[in-house]
């Protein structure tokens, strides 16, 4: 697939999820669901991921750029969180251990059902 295909794949599953948002109203971001719509169709192989593999490599090329509308709110909203550093600091570090923990234990658990796969073979 051609990259303007492919980003209109992507697009049109994000829109997707914002419809189901506000239609079921879910209380799940319609980014979200999105992103759920987007794993049910890989699971089931409707859609392949060689088929987004272009747009999908530019965007995680491209990853730090996604990140400055949320910085520039947050330089926005920098009154209202004063005094508030020292809470946001350890909510991050806490956020970014709990996350390299559930990424650890569930790449263990993977590798660990691979090898299992393959000694039944």
């Amino acid at each position: 697939m051609r990259l303007p295909l492919q980003l209109a794949v992507i697009l049109a599953i994000c829109l997707a999820g914002e419809i189901l948002h506000r239609v079921l109203h879910i209380p799940v971001p319609g980014n979200i669901l999105g992103m759920l719509v987007l794993l049910f169709l890989l699971c089931f192989k409707v859609i392949r991921p060689e088929q987004i593999k272009n747009v999908t490599k530019f965007f995680l090329n491209h990853l730090a750029f996604f990140f400055l509308p949320a910085s520039v709110g947050l330089l926005a909203a920098r009154n209202q969180l004063q005094g508030q550093w020292i809470l946001l600091l350890l909510l991050c570090i806490g956020a970014t251990i709990a996350t390299m923990a559930a990424t650890g234990r569930t790449a263990q658990a993977l590798r660990k059902r691979k090898e299992e796969r393959e000694r039944r073979q």
